[in-house]
């Protein structure tokens, strides 16, 4: 039987499984299968549910003069805070998907983790808020490697004889389809991942690490986010964006302006749309939010700078754009964690 905040995550996910577009029904496929395996591996986790989702602003400050900013303000949402049951301590949780190794400690991965930015900016915005958490957790979730397969001949008759597969008891239609074409059906596919999520490899999956930040930390992160407003108000004054031609292609995917830059679309086509609100991440507040500092905006500047100018100054982005799978996966991922974690602190508030 499935855990209550399970079930709330598979929800989220199963009108996608419905969706016409095969793509996205397999897409949503993963996630199910991956939110099964997170609950096994971490639903016994010794973590209170603080807050789910919680947004923070505060104003913006240089830490060395102490002056406050009459430009910018700075925000953040924090997926998850909880209180170790053990220790007492009171850590952020922030949720990644990827597809680099997970499973070695000293991989490349965790060490680009050890200086990210994100997970600092959090622990500012507790601070200039009169907290002080203890730390953060890198909850980061392993992209599948496995797609649908067809099945063998002796799997695909034991599955048709008994109408079990990978212990999930199979639809007719799901039958009905495999006795077709003998290929996994989306739904077919969630079990053998859940099944190897689970009992096969759940440490390749799903890991977390505890990070550490010290005060001095949190303080030399402070001076960069005042130094990199100040950087964007001196790029305003002088109407200066050059473009970063290394960003071009960052993980693998052309940038979405890329056909601005290259000069076979411009700006003001109907290609592109110009939004109120220019954070996305976070539910609307006073203004534009072109006055805003956030973790995202800040990386942003720092990678290409009229990038930043058409995303976060403008507000432009393209009409209708696709997501990406792997943007589509970790966005499906992030909205059915977010009802696990809701459900989860009801049911631990209630017992």
């Amino acid at each position: 039987m499935n855990s209550k905040p399970l079930d709330a995550a598979l929800e989220v996910i199963r009108p996608i499984l419905d969706d016409s577009d095969m793509s996205k029904q397999i897409i949503a496929a993963k996630c199910a299968g991956l939110m099964a395996g997170y609950d096994s591996r971490w639903l016994d986790a010794p973590y209170l549910i603080d807050s789910v989702e919680c947004v923070l602003t505060a104003d913006l400050y240089n830490p060395a003069t102490g002056r406050k900013s009459r430009s910018f303000t700075t925000a953040g949402k924090l997926d998850v805070r909880a209180t170790d049951r053990l220790t007492g301590k009171r850590v952020l949780f922030d949720h990644k998907t990827t597809t680099e190794d997970i499973s070695d400690p000293n991989s490349s991965y965790w060490r680009q983790l050890a200086v990210e930015g994100q997970a600092t900016h959090y622990l500012l915005l507790e601070h200039l808020n009169g907290e002080k958490l203890d730390g953060a957790v890198w909850d980061v979730i392993k992209k599948p490697g496995i797609s649908p397969k067809a099945l063998t001949k002796a799997d695909l008759a034991d599955t048709l004889a008994t109408g079990l597969y990978m212990g999930y008891k199979a639809s007719e239609d799901d039958l009905a389809s495999l006795a077709s074409d003998g290929r996994e059906t989306p739904r077919l596919y969630t079990a053998r991942l859940a099944a190897d999520c689970i009992s096969e490899r759940p440490q390749w999956y799903f890991q977390r690490r505890t990070i550490p930040r010290l005060d001095g930390e949190i303080l030399e992160y402070a001076a960069d986010q005042w130094d990199i407003g100040q950087d964007i108000l001196h790029a305003r004054a002088e109407s200066r964006h050059p473009r970063n031609s290394g960003a071009c292609m960052l993980y693998h995917s052309p940038c979405e302006y890329l056909g601005v830059c290259s000069g076979h679309d411009t700006i003001d086509s109907e290609n592109w749309q110009r939004s109120e609100w220019v954070h996305p991440e976070l539910p609307q507040l006073p203004g534009r939010g072109t006055d805003i500092l956030t973790n995202s905006r800040m990386r942003t500047f720092q990678t290409c700078k009229r990038k930043h100018l058409y995303k976060y100054e403008m507000g432009v982005s393209r009409v209708e754009s696709e997501d990406r799978e792997s943007v589509f996966l970790g966005n499906l991922f992030h909205a059915a964690s977010e009802q696990y974690f809701l459900t989860l602190q009801k049911e631990q508030q209630n017992n």
